[in-house]
């Protein structure tokens, strides 16, 4: 039996929602579009994302690198990390123009 982690799930989810920003009701794009951009910031200011320090087993990985190692097996940190800001950089564009268009 697989026992994941509950910070794992957390963490999980946690991606799922900012990945889902941009489906989301114009009423509430108008608030959530810049939280892509505000993440972004926080992983700057604390040299990378503060879920991933508190995670057990990731081995000085990335979060996103465990998620996209059984893909891509000779991903490197850093094209995880080049592919985790240019996501985020893509739901920020196509909320704020959704939020433009209509």
């Amino acid at each position: 039996m697989v026992v994941i982690d509950q910070l794992y799930i957390f963490h999980l989810a946690f991606v799922i929602f900012f990945l889902s920003i941009p489906f989301w009701p114009l009423r509430a794009l108008r608030y959530g579009a810049y939280l892509p951009l505000i993440l972004a910031t926080i992983w700057i200011i604390f040299n990378g994302c503060p879920l991933t320090r508190f995670q057990k087993g990731l081995n000085d990985e990335y979060f996103s690198q465990a998620l996209l190692k059984p893909f891509f097996p000779d991903i490197t940190p850093t094209q995880t990390a080049r592919a985790t800001y240019y996501i985020l950089i893509v739901v920020a564009y196509v909320a704020m123009w959704r939020l433009c268009t209509t």
